[in-house]
Formats: structure tokens, sequence, C-alpha cells
């Protein structure tokens, strides 16, 4: 039996609506998650000055667990979970401090806050490779391996990272280009066919230029597949492979922060895969390198070519 905490206690009680969530999920969870979802009914206001790191410590199990709790509690990731918690509770002392991201403080100095950024981005890569299906990506890079062309749809601080991935598979010799405008989003999907493979990037999976390009696209018969932090979101559902990342956003700036580092990590494995997969990647890399080698390199060789010119 979960003991909510009563109101008139010395610290803020749990909002009333994520109460009812917990009472009503708790029967199904793992051991390990209603540990998590007791403590947070325990103590939301200590709970909202906790890392993920550390809630995982307190309650003895893993990062992905954690992040796993707060999404049966209806929450795209714990920063979410640890956001409404904050909010709740800071309404209630009459306090409305949110953080600028990775749980910096405006008191920081600039040394703090480097260090703070740099355990922020580790939780997020340790976390990401929990959560990952190492299936779901072999499927991602097999189908990317025998694509006719490559398509990847992402707005925003999403669209950095497929761009990201554009470039990477490019440089291998693949037919890849990535779209960061609905437009031309949308343009790109109705002219895709069953030979191409569609992916969609988005952190919360309901940004509308990657969502419907991706709909459209696995409509047409497209293979698809998505990198996101909410698999229950309706990118994922458009996705025949999804490829999920860790979620903990926390603050003004911590979504283009917390979903960029996991999905980075997620295009580092699937380029790595696919050039393993391909007799011809070594080749092209290193023939995309020499045509990048240093100007002076390439006017030295052009004279000795032709010593005319």
């Amino acid at each position: 039996m979960v003991v909510l905490q009563d109101a008139t206690g010395p610290n803020p009680p749990i909002p009333s609506d994520l109460a009812a969530r917990i009472r009503a999920v708790l029967p199904s969870l793992s051991p390990a998650q209603a540990s998590i979802v007791r403590i947070v009914a325990s103590d939301p206001a200590a709970v909202a000055t906790l890392s993920v790191n550390l809630l995982a410590a307190r309650a003895e199990t893993s990062t992905a667990t954690v992040v796993r709790a707060a999404r049966s509690l209806g929450f795209d990731g714990y920063s979410q979970l640890r956001l409404a918690l904050a909010a709740h509770t800071g309404s209630v002392r009459g306090e409305a401090t949110v953080p600028l991201g990775a749980d910096i403080a405006d008191g920081d100095s600039a040394a703090v806050a480097l260090a703070k950024l740099a355990a922020f981005e580790s939780e997020q890569i340790r976390a990401t490779a929990e959560l990952v299906d190492p299936v779901e990506l072999e499927r991602v890079i097999a189908l990317i391996g025998t694509a006719r062309r490559i398509t990847v749809y992402g707005i925003g601080a999403s669209g950095l990272v497929a761009t990201d991935l554009a470039q990477k598979l490019g440089r291998i010799g693949l037919a890849c280009h990535a779209h960061t405008e609905y437009d031309a989003a949308m343009v790109s999907a109705s002219l895709l066919g069953p030979l191409d493979v569609a992916i969609g990037v988005s952190h919360s999976g309901e940004n509308p230029g990657a969502v419907e390009p991706l709909g459209l696209a696995r409509s047409l018969g497209v293979a698809t597949a998505a990198i996101t932090g909410a698999q229950r979101s309706t990118l994922a559902r458009h996705a025949d492979h999804v490829l999920a990342t860790a979620g903990r956003e926390f603050g003004f700036r911590s979504a283009a922060m917390a979903s960029r580092t996991g999905q980075l990590l997620i295009v580092d494995s699937i380029f790595i895969g696919v050039a393993q997969s391909l007799p011809s990647a070594r080749s092209a890399l290193q023939r995309t390198h020499d045509a990048l080698s240093p100007r002076s390199t390439r006017m030295t060789r052009s004279v000795t070519k032709d010593p005319n010119a």
C-alpha cells in the first residue's frame, strides 16, 4: 500500500492527480519500478531535487528503470516528472525557480556549470545505452544498408541531429538527405517508395515536422524508424522500428541538450553499424577524407600532375 504524504506535514503533499495515477498503476509495476514510485509518493519535494542517478541509487536500481517508472506514470521521462514535482512544491511554498538546464543554479560559477553539464551529458549517454533495444538497432542498420535512399526528418535541435546522420551516411556513399523544414519534408515523403527508408527524429515524438512526413511515408509502404524519447508518441506509432533515447529534461534549455545527446549516440551507433556492414564504406571514407584534405595538399597534387598549369 502506498502511503501518500499528509497535506499537513512539513513538506508539500504530492499532487492529487499524480497520487491517483500512482494508485492506479502500482499493482502492475515491477518491484524495482514500484520502489521508485513509493519514494516519489513518500517525499515528492525531495525527489524534485534528485538527479536520475541519485534517485536510482536511493532505490538501488538503474537509471533506465527510473525513466520507465516515470513513463508508467504518464510522463515522457523522469525530467518531466521531476519538473512537475518541482513546480508543484514550489507553488505550494510560494517559490517559482526553474533552472536554466542540467540543474544549473543562478549562482553557479562557470566551472561548476561545466562540471554539471559534463555529468548531465554522461547521464544521457548511459541512460540511452540502457534503453535502446539492440535488436531494433540492428534492424534499422540493416534497412539503411540496403535502401535505395534514406530520408531523415527533424525540426529544431532534432533537425541538427537529422543533418548529422545524413552527413555521416553521405560520407560512406549512401543517398541520404535530411529535411528540417515542414514543406520540404512532406514533398520528400510523397516521393518515397518501398525501396526507401524514412527516419523521424523528435524527442517528444509529437513535432508535426517529423510526425507527418513519417506518417505519409509509411502510408506509401516505406520502411520507417523513429529516434524518440517517447515510445508511446505519435511518431513512434508511425514507425516500424523505434530507437528510444533517455528523456531527462529539466529547465528552460534542457530539451535541446538532453534530447540531442541521446539522439547523437543513436546516430553514431547507426553510422558505425552501417559502415561495418558495407564493404565499400572504408574506401568511401578514404576518398572523402582525401577530398577534404588541406587545400595546400590538393594544390600540390594538381601542380604535380600538370606542370604546365
